[in-house]
């Protein structure tokens, strides 16, 4: 079958675009998408074509996160995707970081909807993502710590203090950390140390550097910080990880 016909046959299903349409009602400049049951992708606008590096949408038909993205990034994407086709439940405005091409990383925002056929069948899920550099006013309690956040981008292998995380912002250190904690969902060094563990995974799959080496270009204290934090967000030790996901 080809990708024409899969995606016809797809949308032959659906109950109303509307489905489509309220996602949109909400979000400028959005990157959007929509998969069947066996999440694979039925449709998709310009901009997530793009963000696959893809020519077309008829490119990304059939295909997978896996497809496209970092298995460790791709995993939680369709984990995302079954929990809301197996309960019907909605992800809304969920903050993710991404990995760029530049290894440099962003966060997205990220909601998701069940779809449903002409018999209230559950046949897929749509979602959208917004890059929080690139939204409007909506995300504006984002943007405001923006300077933060790349400052974090950019430092992260090196010492970094709370107060001076703070200063940026013109904060003390009580009224940063609460505001940080309440936009994002996590206190500031839970976020740094999510920053260090990407970039950790980076080099495990992309070099052949010990581990050693790479706690120290990741802003970790030495190979054992490393190893303790990751092995319990990631719930594998760096060996492990490396062996799961190298190339």
């Amino acid at each position: 079958m080809n990708t024409d016909q899969l995606k016809k046959n797809f949308l032959k299903q659906l109950h109303s675009h509307q489905q489509f349409e309220m996602l949109f009602e909400y979000l400028p400049d959005v990157y959007f998408f929509a998969k069947n049951l066996d999440c694979q992708f039925m449709m998709a606008n310009d901009m997530f074509v793009k963000k696959c590096r893809a020519k077309g949408e008829s490119d990304i038909i059939g295909k997978t996160d896996n497809d496209f993205f970092p298995a460790e990034r791709a995993e939680q994407y369709i984990a995302d995707d079954m929990m809301v086709m197996k309960t019907g439940n909605s992800i809304v405005n969920k903050v993710e970081l991404a990995p760029e091409t530049d290894s440099s990383v962003n966060w997205f925002v990220t909601s998701k909807v069940p779809l449903y056929s002409s018999d209230n069948r559950i046949i897929g899920v749509a979602g959208t993502s917004r890059d929080i550099n690139k939204a409007s006013r909506v995300l504006q309690p984002y943007t405001e710590m923006s300077v933060v956040i790349e400052y974090i981008n950019t430092k992260y292998h090196s010492q970094l203090e709370i107060k001076d995380l703070a200063k940026l912002v013109n904060l003390s250190v009580s009224q940063f950390e609460r505001k940080f904690k309440k936009i994002f969902q996590m206190s500031p060094i839970k976020h740094i140390i999510n920053i260090r563990l990407k970039a950790a995974s980076q080099q495990l799959i992309n070099s052949n550097k010990t581990v050693a080496a790479i706690a120290q270009e990741s802003g970790f204290y030495d190979h054992s910080h490393l190893t303790r934090q990751f092995t319990s967000n990631m719930g594998m030790t760096p060996k492990e990880y490396r062996n799961a996901h190298g190339k």
